[in-house]
This record gives C-alpha cells, sequence and structure tokens, in this order.
C-alpha cells in the first residue's frame, strides 16, 4: 500500500451477518463469525486491508492489516496485523484473528504504526515465515521503510524476529533508494524470490533456503504496464503470474479513469526471473482509492483477495477484505486468467426518494476530464467527510478558464423544482488559485417549448458556502436537461478552479401516483420501464424500478416498484401474464414510435450521440419482432421485444427507420425520424494589436451562432467587432462562441497589456512578465505578481524552487516592454523549514536586485541592507535607474553539503516615471574592418528641429556628444581580429535606443 500524498460514506445495513460472539475478552482473542458474503467481515466492527492468503493444514488463511483511521481521517492508521481463517469459503465461517503481531513488539528495532503489507509464506524448514515492512526506529536512510522477517512453527503465532535487523531496507543487503514496502515471495523448492517496491519501482532479489541470506543482488522489474504497487507473485501449470496495483489512468484506459484509482493488472513469465510481460487487467478499480491483490488455489478453485470500502462505515482508509473466484481461459497461451466479477454485484437503490441526478447522463465542460478527478461522483449519492480528489468533479489544470459548467441529460422529460449541490475547496474565493467556490453560478433547464436553454423561474437563491449541501428552489418546469454554469473566482487576473462532491436534482412531488396495469407475457421478467405520473394537467411518462417478478405461468399478480423522484414511498402494479401464442383473431398491427434522447440542443441538433428508442405496442399485449436501420444500412432485427435502442453517432444529418411485427405476423407501417447531431463545441481564436482584440470563430457542422465576450470578469456582451480598452490598465477579455446547435464553447482569454507610453508611479510588478531560473510545477511564477498578500497562501501562490537537487543560486526577473524609471523594490518570502537543514524551503542567506544596462545585468547602486524575512516585506531603495528588466538573484540557505530551496509569495517594483519620452533618434551600428583590425561603427542620426545631447555606449567604449543636430558619429576600435555579435545604444533625454549588429572575423 502506499500514503497518499495528498489533502466516510455513509454506514449502510449489512445483510446476512448471522451470528457473531460477544467481544472477545481481549482483542487478540479469536472469535468466529459467519457471513456467507463480501466484504468478509461488513458490519463496521474492524476494518482489514492488504490481504495476503496462505493454504495451511487444509485452511485457508488470509493475513491483513488493520484499518484505525477515524471516518474523516485521510492517512493510513494501522498498528497491527491480524487475519482471517475458514475451510469453506462459500460457508462463510470464518474465524478471526484481530491482534497477531505489532511492528514494535515483533521487531525491537521497529517503530510502532505502518503496519503495512505483509504476507507469510511456509519456508523450505516447514516453518512459517512473515514478511513485513515497518519503519525503523533509527537509520540515516532517507526513508526509513524497511521489510522485516518474523519466524514460527504455527500459521498464527507466536512469532519471533528472525534477524534482529531489516531483510530489505535502504542500507541493507545493498543500498537502494526505493521505498521498501509491499514484500511477496515465491518459493519454489529451495530456491525463494522476494519481490517489493512502491511508487512505480518494482525490485526483486534470490535468497537461498534459510530465508535470509541473498542470492546476487537485488534487481528492477520492467514490462509491468501501469505499475504502482501492491504486487502479488504467483506459479500455476508452469507459468509465473505477477499480479499489482496498476494506476494508468485517463478516460481510454483499461485500467482506471482517474489517478487516484487502481485496478489489478498481471504479467507472465517462463521463470520467476522473469522477462515478464503484461496480460491485462483482471479486477476494475473498487471503492476504495487502492487496491490490493492476493490470488490462490484452495480445494480446487482459485481465489483473489483483495480490499474495498464496502463495509459499513468504511472508506478509503477503513477498508474491509473480499474474496471472489478466479476463472481461467486456458484456450490461450499462456493461460489468461478472466474478467472478476465482484460479489454481490452492485443492486440498483430503490429507496423512494426525490434526487433524479443519480439516473442522468453526465456532461462536463472540462472533458476529458483531468485524471485526478471522477465525473461519475457528481451523482454517485456519496459525499464523504474528508473527501479525495477522485470523491469529486474537478477542473483544475493549474490554467483555469472563467467559466465550466456540468450537465446532466434524462432520456425522458422529468418535472423538476430544486437542487442541492456540495462544493469543495482548498483556496479562499478571491485568490485566483487552487481550487475556490465560485464567484456565482446559476441553473438552467432546456425550455422543451422554444428548444433553447432558459434560466430557472423565480430561484430562491445560488449560495457558494463548502460546508455541506447548498440548497436552492425554483418554480417547477419540465425539461430533459438542466446544467449549472459556474463563474470561477478570480483575483482579477488569474482564476481558481472548481470543484463538485455531489450535486442532486430534486424532483417536483405529485400529489400521488396511480398504480399502473400491466400485460407481459410468461417467461418475460422486464416491466414497462415508465409509467405516467400526473403533475396538475401535464401527464410524464416517469421510469420506474420494479422489483423482480417470476412469469412463469399466465396469472395475475401484484409488483412493487420506485418511480424515480417520487419520495413517498414505492407504487403497486397489477401484472397480468398472457400466453405468446394467444394469437387467434389477432389482424391489427402494432403502432411504432421513435423517440430521441440526447443533449438536444437548438434548430433541431444534438449536441451528443443519439439513443432512438424504436418502441411497439400491440392490441394483445404480447411482444414484437422490431427492425431498424440507420441511414439505409443493414437491418437489425430484434425478436420477443417491446421495444430497442439504436445509437446514431458522427457529426452530421442521419435517418433512422424501423417497423414492428406482432405475434400473428401484422406488421406496422415503417417509422423514419430525422437525427441531426453536432457534438463538436465551435472555435474561437483571438489575436490582440494596438490594444484591442480581436475575435474570430469556427464550427463546421452547424455553423457560428454568436460570439460573446467579457472585460476582467463583467457581463456577457455580444461580439461586433474589436474589443478596445477603454483606459490605459492591463485587462482580461473572455470570450466564447455558440454554434447553431448550442453548443457552447468553453471560455478562452486574451490580455490587453497597459499602456506604458504614460507616466507610470507606484508598483509596476503586475504589468511585468514574470520569469524565473525554475519553478516547482506546484508553485506559479505568476504568483510573483499577482498583487495578492495573501496570510496563508496556498503553494499556487508562491514562487518556489524545491526539487530533489537544489542550486546555491536562483534568480526571478521582471521585463517590461520599455525601460521605466524604477527607484525601489520589496519582496516576501516564504518558509517551511529552518536555516541549515539544507532541505525543505528556507529563507535565503542573502540577495540582490540587478538592473539591465542594455548588454548585461548591473546590481542597482545605493542599497544599504537586503532583509530576508518571511513574515513582512523586505524593502530596498535604490538610485534611481532606468531600465527594461530588474532582475533578483537570491542566495540559497546550505548545510553545508546541500542547499534548502526558496521561495517569494510576492515581488512589488516601485517606479517613479515621467512616461514615455519620443525623440526623433535613429541609431544603426556596422561592425567594420581595417587593416585587419575590427572597429564599431556607430551613428545616431536626430530628425528633429531641436538638438539634442546623444550618448553612446558600446561593450568598446563610449561618447557623449552635447547639441547634436544632425548627426553623432563614432568609430570603436575593438583592438582584436573578430567582434562578437552585440548591442549598442544610445541615450537621449532619458530614453535609451537600441542597435543591434552581427559579428565579424577580419583576414
Amino acid at each position: 500500500m502506499r500514503l497518499l500524498r495528498f489533502a466516510a460514506v455513509c454506514g449502510m445495513v449489512v445483510a446476512g451477518l448471522i451470528a457473531v460472539p460477544a467481544s472477545p475478552a481481549l482483542a487478540a482473542d479469536p472469535y468466529t463469525f459467519t457471513h456467507a458474503g463480501n466484504p468478509i467481515l461488513a458490519d463496521g466492527t474492524y476494518y482489514s486491508a492488504d490481504p495476503a492468503p496462505l493454504v495451511a493444514d487444509d485452511q485457508l488463511y488470509i493475513y491483513t492489516g488493520h484499518d484505525e483511521a477515524g471516518p474523516t481521517t485521510n492517512d493510513f492508521q494501522m498498528n497491527e496485523w491480524g487475519a482471517f481463517r475458514t475451510s469453506d469459503v462459500a460457508a462463510g465461517t470464518w474465524t478471526h484473528y484481530p491482534s497477531l503481531a505489532r511492528p514494535e513488539t515483533l521487531f525491537s528495532w521497529a517503530t510502532a504504526g505502518r503496519a503495512y503489507a505483509g504476507q507469510v509464506v511456509k519456508g523450505p524448514d516447514g516453518r512459517y515465515y512473515w514478511y513485513l515492512p515497518v519503519s525503523e526506529r533509527v537509520s540515516t536512510a532517507a526513508d526509513k521503510f524497511a521489510i522485516g522477517l518474523a519466524v514460527s512453527d504455527s500459521p498464527t503465532g507466536p512469532w519471533t524476529d528472525y534477524l534482529g535487523g531489516p531483510l530489505i531496507s535502504q542500507r541493507v543487503p545493498s543500498t537502494n533508494d526505493i521505498q521498501n514496502i509491499d514484500p511477496t515471495i515465491l518459493v519454489s523448492g529451495q530456491r525463494v524470490f522476494v519481490y517489493w517496491g512502491t511508487f512505480g519501482q518494482l525490485r526483486w532479489l534470490e535468497y537461498q533456503a534459510d530465508m535470509k541470506t541473498p542470492v546476487g543482488t537485488q534487481k528492477s522489474i520492467t514490462g509491468l504496464t501501469g505499475f504502482f504497487e501492491a504486487p502479488w507473485i504467483f506459479e500455476r501449470n508452469g507459468t509465473y503470474y505477477l499480479a499489482y496495483a496498476g494506476n494508468n489512468a485517463g478516460p481510454t484506459s483499461a485500467c482506471t479513469p482517474a489517478n487516484y484509482h487502481a485496478c489489478i493488472a498481471y504479467a507472465t513469465a517462463s521463470a520467476p526471473e522473469g522477462p515478464w510481460t503484461y496480460r491485462g487487467t483482471v479486477l476494475t478499480p473498487v471503492s476504495s482509492t487502492t487496491s490490493h491483490p492476493g490470488i490462490i488455489q484452495y480445494k480446487g478453485q482459485w481465489y483473489i483477495t483483495y480490499h474495498t470500502a464496502d463495509a459499513a462505515g468504511g472508506g478509503h482508509f477503513r477498508r474491509s477484505v473480499a474474496i471472489d473466484k478466479v476463472e481461467w481461459d486456458d484456450t490461450l497461451s499462456p493461460p489468461r486468467m478472466k474478467q472478476v466479477v465482484q460479489t454481490p454485484v452492485k443492486q440498483r437503490d430503490r429507496t423512494p426518494r426525490a434526487n433524479i441526478a443519480q439516473e442522468a447522463k453526465v456532461t462536463v465542460s472540462n472533458d476529458p476530464v483531468p485524471t485526478q478527478y471522477w465525473v461519475k461522483s457528481l451523482n454517485d449519492e456519496i459525499v464523504r467527510g474528508n473527501p479525495l480528489p477522485p470523491d469529486m468533479w474537478g477542473t483544475w489544470t493549474g490554467s483555469n478558464p472563467p467559466q465550466q459548467w456540468v450537465q446532466y441529460t434524462w432520456d425522458q422529460p422529468m418535472r423538476i423544482s430544486g437542487s442541492q449541490i456540495d462544493f469543495w475547496n482548498d483556496q479562499a474565493q478571491g485568490t485566483g488559485v487552487g481550487v475556490a467556490a465560485p464567484a456565482k453560478w446559476k441553473i438552467q433547464y432546456w425550455n422543451l417549448a422554444t428548444a433553447q436553454w432558459a434560466d430557472v423561474p423565480n430561484p430562491s437563491g445560488y449560495p457558494t458556502a463548502t460546508s455541506g449541501f447548498q440548497n436552492t428552489t425554483f418554480d417547477a418546469v419540465t425539461t430533459t436537461q438542466v446544467r449549472a454554469t459556474f463563474d470561477a473566482s478570480t483575483n482579477g487576473s488569474t482564476y481558481s478552479a472548481v470543484a463538485v462532491e455531489e450535486w442532486k436534482i430534486l424532483a417536483a412531488q405529485p400529489s400521488s401516483v396511480a398504480s399502473p396495469s400491466l400485460v407481459v407475457e410468461t417467461g418475460e421478467t422486464e416491466l414497462p420501464g415508465t409509467t405516467p405520473v400526473v403533475f396538475g394537467s401535464e401527464t410524464l411518462q416517469v421510469p420506474v424500478y420494479w422489483d423482480p417478478i417470476v412469469t412463469d405461468s399466465p396469472g395475475t399478480f401484484q409488483v412493487q416498484g420506485s418511480v424515480l423522484g417520487y419520495a413517498a414511498g414505492k407504487v403497486t402494479a397489477t401484472v397480468t401474464v398472457i400466453s405468446p401464442g394467444d394469437t387467434a383473431g389477432d389482424v391489427t398491427a402494432p403502432t411504432l414510435t421513435l423517440t430521441p434522447s440526447g443533449s438536444a440542443g437548438t434548430s433541431g441538433w444534438y449536441r451528443s450521440a443519439v439513443k432512438v428508442r424504436a418502441a411497439a405496442v400491440d392490441d394483445r399485449g404480447g411482444r414484437m419482432t422490431i427492425a431498424t436501420a440507420v441511414d439505409g444500412g443493414a437491418v437489425a432485427s430484434v425478436d420477443s421485444v417491446r421495444y430497442t435502442d439504436v445509437s446514431v453517432s458522427g457529426d452530421g444529418q442521419h435517418t433512422v427507420t424501423a417497423t414492428a411485427t406482432d405475434r400473428a405476423g401484422n406488421k406496422s407501417a415503417a417509422a423514419s425520424l430525422p437525427v441531426k447531431i453536432d457534438a463538436t463545441v465551435p472555435v474561437s481564436t483571438s489575436s490582440v494589436a494596438d490594444r484591442a482584440v480581436t475575435v474570430a470563430a469556427t464550427d463546421v457542422t452547424s455553423g457560428v451562432a454568436r460570439v460573446e465576450y467579457a472585460i476582467d470578469g463583467g457581463a456577457w456582451t455580444l461580439y461586433s467587432g474589436k474589443i478596445a480598452a477603454a483606459d490605459s490598465n492591463k485587462h482580461t477579455v473572455s470570450f466564447r462562441a455558440t454554434d447553431n446547435a448550442g453548443n457552447l464553447e468553453t471560455a478562452k482569454t486574451a490580455t490587453i497589456p497597459a499602456d506604458l507610453s504614460g507616466p507610470l508611479s507606484g508598483n509596476v510588478g503586475p504589468i511585468a512578465v514574470p520569469t524565473a531560473s525554475y519553478t516547482a510545477g506546484w508553485n506559479s511564477v505568476t504568483a510573483l505578481n499577482d498583487n495578492a498578500d495573501v496570510a496563508n497562501p496556498g503553494q499556487a501562490q508562491i514562487w518556489g524552487t524545491w526539487s530533489g537537487t537544489r542550486a546555491a543560486t536562483q534568480w526571478i526577473q521582471y521585463d517590461w516592454a520599455r525601460p521605466i524609471r524604477l527607484t525601489g523594490a520589496e519582496l516576501k518570502f516564504w518558509r517551511d523549514s529552518n536555516k541549515g537543514t539544507g532541505d525543505g524551503v528556507a529563507e535565503p542567506d542573502g540577495w540582490k536586485l540587478q538592473y539591465w544596462d542594455g548588454s548585461a545585468f548591473q546590481d542597482v547602486a545605493g542599497v544599504t541592507t537586503y532583509g530576508t524575512s518571511s513574515t513582512a516585506f523586505n524593502t530596498v531603495a535604490f538610485t534611481p535607474v532606468t531600465t527594461s528588466r530588474l532582475r533578483a538573484t537570491i542566495n540559497a540557505n546550505s548545510n553545508g553539503t546541500t542547499y534548502s530551496a526558496v521561495a517569494v509569495t510576492e515581488w512589488r517594483v516601485f517606479a517613479d516615471d515621467p512616461g514615455t519620452v519620443v525623440v526623433p533618434v535613429t541609431v544603426t551600428a556596422a561592425p567594420r574592418c581595417i587593416a585587419g583590425k575590427a572597429y564599431l561603427a556607430v551613428n545616431a542620426h536626430n530628425s528633429g528641429a531641436d538638438a539634442l545631447d546623444i550618448t553612446l555606449d558600446t561593450p568598446y567604449g563610449s561618447k557623449a556628444f552635447a547639441g547634436v543636430k544632425a548627426d553623432a558619429y563614432q568609430s570603436f576600435a575593438v583592438r582584436s581580429a573578430a567582434i562578437p555579435a552585440g548591442t549598442a545604444t544610445a541615450t537621449v533625454s532619458g530614453v535609451t535606443l537600441n542597435a543591434a549588429y552581427g559579428a565579424l572575423t577580419c583576414n
């Protein structure tokens, strides 16, 4: 298992727990219980994880860790190891050994806690050996995890330390730099193989039959696609299998869509040494973020043990062990494991409730969603007390747009009147970084009459608190789609991301729902999927989920079902069962309807793939044969059904046709339905010139309907031409396009730079372009001049340089579009470590400011002292200098061997500048050869009427000219036969003019 390096589900009643005796007198006392299902112990009295199965004395043992974290603790609290034992997996009678060993009592050299995943094997000498990861009490290693080895004559102990120190660590038997946990062991005759590792690093080492003497040196394993942690080695019929927790995440991954989830994948080899070949996945992600396999054969059946969060009160750090069968495909070479079917199979929750979001299709503006988040969490009806990223939908990428949205779509029109949303944040509103509650948001519904989005009528308000569900009620509307649009929180220049743990949509409640009468054929187990629900003068066909039925003979019975969104209780239907052969006298053809469902757009377009349901009704109540075709293609015919669904995809215009034939052979007239799809958002681009933004947009299918823009987070306005700045300040322009199908592009931004031609005073840092020698991936160089001085900044509000290798010197730099007269600066450092550690982020030893003189950086003059405080701004005044670049060079603190990183929260630079002085002077520079020597000729031409004082500067000397009316010319001797490329400058009335020149070699 791993310790997650990032920031409780509701309890459930566990059925089938037949008997649990009174609690044992001591925590370590074994006790027996019966529970034929998963998790093995499901009542929440004890959470177990990291299963390691062993067959001994015709018994199946499953050794586990013990999760003891609280409901909202996001860390592994594991202080001991235990085990389950059974002689009959199907019967579900288990003996539980809750506390077989603790790290600090078993190994005198280990600390308490961190009792992570271990494995017990039977050694060649007949004794039992337990390989256990622990943390060393005293170690000079960077990572103190080590693997200890305990021994016992019995599978349940007592256990003793076999070595008196680590078997494997970063120091023994040879050095390594990985985290040494998750051991798995293969005993093959007199040979012993140990495999271990995590965080994508997997090693192996052979040992002698004494279990402790290494053979050779440790080696790395490759070929395991997506390997993350939790290896498990076993052999079957001469083939070696290595299962592991995989984490190759992404929307098209066969493993997992989210980084925080794991699948169980595996590879095979013909020998324990490898090489290994990846063979695919065997277990899909479970309900906990981590996953850990243990695979073994017992009494002729192969099993996989793993853990989930499915016990009562369970969670990511309150896991419980489960067991399921492994089946094999022996037609392949080598044989492959089939996909494991987790039991019990998840069933739809048919509890009556007003929420209907769980049955909606979800679409979001940031598809594909960043892999740390999981879009399914939006409507899974799970809200955790302290969620991890896959427990929410989020949008953080480090460069966040000003607006995002979430949309729900239902196949049938639904009557809705409320919303409950649960926001998550790690930053306050107004910071423009991290994840914050939106500045504002609103709910819109798809108006079926106008085929347009409209704001829900009379909303009670749109609260943005991040402490529980935020409620909004509104007048009831009938729709197939609803969306929430979020305006991201901003500091005026950058935007925070948005995250939502859960979004519920509440259905309007009818006064009652009538009990329907239904007709089915014998052998038919599916009842009609909708039932009529009356809302005043409007009747809707609302989805209903019926209890299972048996229809093995004609007759009548009653069944209960849950109507989607109806919270008052279940409805009861009377079901009449008929014989399918009763067709005498049937001469009436069935009626057929084609109903599309998808994300409906405007003008008859759909913004997604479309499902067309061909549903038929026969006057005798029987099932039919329905034939369908798309765009005149092959006909698909389905027998003995009441409906069939046709999938239509691809941008463009399509046609679906269908017919229905009843049991008596009566055929309906052909039905036809046009389907127009434009699922591609329009694309807009921008250009900035003369402090104005021009926007262009294209859409290849339905065409562009409109382009909108907003300035600095203001109201959206229809674009009709260039967007010019209204003043001299810097502005951010957001823009987006909508096509004729209603696809709304995620807003983009363009920046109108500040007009620097006028006088400048005060802090000019925000109008500079910041750069740095290095920036850590979780920090931001733009934090330097975001004009925010936050008391407790998040990592994205800091410029920092932490990395594994830290330099002695780092620098930050501001560039302006023209030279500015600067008079001073101030910056505030940030720290998380003390000076002298050589690690973390510490206040620096010192720093200095340098300005660009046209060819090189020079120290500013007149500074008395440079402070290094991380609690207050360190202010520096200097002799005024006119320049377009200013750099702060920072000397990191050291322990004598390594350097700490440096970090700055804000850097202000102050100006007292008269504005741009336009001078009628042009400067040219050209290298020349005279008698084999190089010279640099510089000329400044004054085209104005007034005489000007001009100073020429080059790397080879300077020359001042007074009262120049035409030209100031000087040829500077290089004193060499070659001159490199460079820049000459002319200073006129405080304005610096540059003239670049090329290299020249004189022969």
